[in-house]
């Protein structure tokens, strides 16, 4: 369970990761059923940016959208 505030500095440490690609337009802090999560978006969703992303970071779920 993530508070907003975790969530929120793991949103801006994958901000200073991921902003040097073309296929990152952004990302949110949204409330989960068990706390928040971080939703990415994006241009494409393919192989290499589900490699590139993980799945969780520090507790915080990670999903990515188009």
């Amino acid at each position: 369970m993530a508070t907003f505030k975790e969530a929120n500095q793991v949103r801006l440490a994958l901000k200073m990761k991921f902003s040097n690609f073309a296929w990152y337009k952004g990302s949110i802090v949204l409330p989960d059923h068990d706390g928040f999560c971080i939703v990415i978006n994006s241009h494409k969703i393919d192989n290499t940016i589900r490699k590139l992303v993980s799945p969780t970071i520090d507790g915080v779920s990670i999903k990515v959208e188009v």
